[in-house]
């Protein structure tokens, strides 16, 4: 703990000690843990995998409901700095050890539930954005660039909620479609569309 002690002695808190030195060392050790943690996150995704690569299993996940959105690395590692930093602010200015004891601890849970929220919020944020070719079988478009016999073109056609531009081919090798001919998609061969034209009195009404 001698490096604690000289952190503390640099910020003049050197003669400090009993519960208040307690106090101080989780607030130091969970600041710093803390900023490691959020720093790692914000490079993206770099917590996991040093852990993993470390052997620790650790979830992540604040998917869960109730008190499992606090109980995550994040949500610990708060609750330790905020307990060490307003326990020592309550003692240093003259509360009882109990009482130190106390602010500290729903100071540390109210910090643990915060940011098990805004874990929770950003991981609610997250979308997966694979485009999966294969959802477009069905859905109905516009040949954006001419297909000609036997060769690629584009068409735009909407599927997994948004308007996508992608390769297809006719699945009458033979037949062309000009731009703006209506097309609907029969089947996928990885990114590639195959598409058939698409009478007018067959296109589906929005």
């Amino acid at each position: 703990m001698s490096l604690i002690g000289d952190f503390l002695d640099l910020i003049g808190l050197g003669g400090i000690s009993g519960v208040d030195y307690l106090f101080a060392a989780m607030a130091i050790i969970g600041t710093f843990l803390f900023l490691i943690y959020f720093a790692l996150i914000l490079i993206g995704g770099a917590a996991d995998g040093a852990l993993d690569m470390a052997g620790i299993d650790v979830d992540f996940d604040v998917g869960a409901e109730g008190i499992f959105h606090m109980l995550t690395l994040q949500g610990i590692l708060s609750f330790v700095m905020m307990f060490g930093i307003f326990g020592l602010a309550v003692s240093q200015s003259g509360g009882l050890p109990v009482i130190a004891i106390l602010a500290g601890t729903v100071a540390g849970t109210i910090s643990m539930w915060l940011i098990g929220k805004v874990f929770q919020m950003m991981k609610g944020l997250e979308v997966d954005a694979t485009v999966k070719h294969n959802q477009a079988i069905g859905a109905q478009g516009q040949v954006y660039m001419t297909i000609l016999p036997g060769k690629s073109g584009q068409v735009q056609v909407e599927f997994q909620s948004a308007l996508r531009t992608c390769t297809a081919v006719l699945e009458d090798d033979t037949a062309s479609l000009e731009t703006g001919k209506f097309v609907e998609v029969v089947r996928t061969i990885g990114e590639t569309l195959i598409v058939k034209e698409l009478p007018v009195s067959e296109i589906k009404s929005e």
